[in-house]
């Protein structure tokens, strides 16, 4: 198995099951960790794979 480099906010939804908009708030929110920003229209902002943990560190924290 290859490592993954980063991750887009459309794989981090695919492999946590978070709503896209669950990713945009942590971003939002300077919690999830960004291997390279945005540099304009079109070109994705890409995540480190730690957001992974994060994101369903956060999830579980809402089921609460």
């Amino acid at each position: 198995m290859t490592k993954v480099k980063y991750l887009t906010r459309q794989t981090l939804v695919r492999s946590t099951g978070a709503p896209p908009y669950t990713i945009s708030y942590l971003k939002d929110t300077g919690r999830l960790p960004i291997y390279k920003e945005s540099v304009g229209k079109g070109y994705p902002i890409l995540y480190d794979p730690k957001a992974i943990d994060i994101v369903r560190d956060h999830m579980k924290n809402q089921s609460r």
